[in-house]
């Protein structure tokens, strides 16, 4: 294996290792340390997920399911695949829950180092560059449920004793990590959004700044703005050499148009090179690299080559504005990913079951429409920019309701011994991969 003595830096706008520039292409770890109900293919959100276990199978046997799970996602056939591929980078998106105590914010717990530390050194082994990213932090940085809010609401903007818990959280992150250069960058919280005070952004930030640089003055830091990191007109330029910043690539969210095969392709690159020339403004405004830590999509057979062709007009402005970015996602089940089980694994067969009863889409149309009703027949009409926070308060509610109705009752009707056998499914052996995606990927990472 090749010696790395020095770390990646940043360079005035670009990346850099021993000097030489170094653009990230890779993956995001979805839904590995924090559950996505729908790429999992499971209702409810981390915490709901995990104490629905706990409730059917046992305390012990819930963390027993989850320790296996965790181990198991990923092993080294998983790298060998990335490598062949050509990747340089994963990003591990990771819950607060591991090392943090609700109960006892005091004192941070180790446990999640050996989930981390697991992947961290395949990264090492393999060299393939890990980028550590807080998905979930106390009260939720945003509305939904990939923060595994119960709420709805994103109140770690609004409690200060929660954000201190996290700085000090990142400061132990850094004294466990500042001697490992394959761990490129700290991710400081994914995708917040609804923050409502310029001051407490900016301070936040700087504070997490300092707390990491007591103790470790190398690694790259990453700076991700408001409205789910479309947004950074919040945010106060940065006086340290090596922070950098991260946006997010959906263009689809605000025109949904472009995922039909109807649009005509030069429009929908049209459509996607404004709103990427708007995230790529913060270059120009910070004079730092960026980063797109995520884009991708939800692959489906019957599109599969009309989808590529809108991953490729993506990637294409990634690699012609010279932006690092990571897709989302490597591996979950059947959604997001480029490897999943198959469709005869027992993960497949159970998720495959709920999804006659639950899945995303449904949750948040019948979210926003109960928020309609309820306006409409108990009080008078709302705005739009008032309905769009209830909504997510909405749908915190139907998980609840989901969990029970729709996750719990697919448990009760299995075993502990076939439960016990789901993680295998993620086992690469038992696995399978979009080719096409593979294809696409590789014309940019062996270019």
């Amino acid at each position: 294996m090749t010696t790395l003595n020095h770390f990646v830096q940043v360079s005035g706008e670009d990346f850099v290792v021993d000097g030489e520039k170094i653009l990230f292409r890779g993956f995001g770890l979805g839904s590995w340390m924090n559950l996505e109900h729908f790429m999992i293919g499971l209702p409810g959100t981390d915490t709901m997920i995990k104490r629905a276990f706990a409730e059917v199978y046992g305390e012990e046997r819930s963390r027993a399911f989850f320790d296996r799970f965790l181990f198991e996602f990923v092993d080294d056939r998983d790298f060998e695949f990335l490598k062949k591929l050509g990747v340089n980078h994963l990003r591990l998106p990771f819950n607060y829950k591991y090392f943090i105590d609700d109960q006892n914010p005091e004192v941070l717990k180790e446990e999640g180092f050996k989930y981390l530390d697991h992947v961290v050194d395949l990264c090492a082994k393999h060299e393939i560059y890990a980028i550590l990213d807080l998905h979930s932090v106390p009260g939720g940085q945003n509305p939904d449920w990939h923060c595994d809010t119960n709420s709805g609401l994103p109140l770690f903007w609004e409690y200060g004793a929660l954000r201190d818990t996290v700085i000090r959280l990142w400061g132990r992150i850094a004294r466990h990590y500042k001697d490992q250069p394959w761990v490129a960058a700290y991710d400081i919280v994914n995708e917040p959004s609804m923050v409502t005070h310029a001051e407490v952004f900016n301070e936040f930030y700087r504070k997490v700044i300092a707390e990491i640089r007591k103790y470790d003055e190398r690694h790259i830091i990453f700076i991700e703005g408001n409205a789910f990191t479309t947004d950074f007109s919040m945010i106060d330029p940065i006086d340290d050499p090596q922070v950098a910043y991260e946006f997010h690539f959906y263009p689809f969210v605000d025109e949904p148009a472009v995922l039909t095969p109807e649009m005509d392709r030069a429009r929908r690159k049209e459509i996607f090179a404004e709103a990427f020339g708007k995230l790529l403004a913060i270059r120009d405004k910070y004079k730092r690299p960026v980063w797109c830590g995520e884009l991708g999509l939800v692959f489906e057979q019957e599109q599969i080559d009309f989808q590529m062709e809108i991953i490729e007009d993506m990637l294409d402005l990634c690699e012609a504005n010279d932006v690092s970015w990571a897709l989302w996602t490597y591996k979950d089940a059947a959604t997001m990913g480029i490897v999943y089980p198959r469709a005869d694994t027992p993960w497949r067969r159970l998720t495959d079951e709920i999804k006659l009863v639950w899945n995303q889409h449904q949750e948040q149309e019948k979210g926003e429409a109960l928020v309609d009703y309820m306006a409409a027949t108990y009080f008078k009409p709302i705005s739009k920019e008032m309905r769009y926070p209830l909504q997510f308060r909405m749908r915190t509610l139907m998980q609840v309701i989901c969990v029970e109705q729709n996750l719990k009752p697919f448990l009760e009707k299995r075993s502990w011994k076939e439960i016990a056998e789901l993680p295998a499914s993620f086992h690469w052996e038992q696995c399978e991969h979009w080719a096409e995606l593979a294809e696409v990927i590789e014309k940019y990472t062996k270019a």
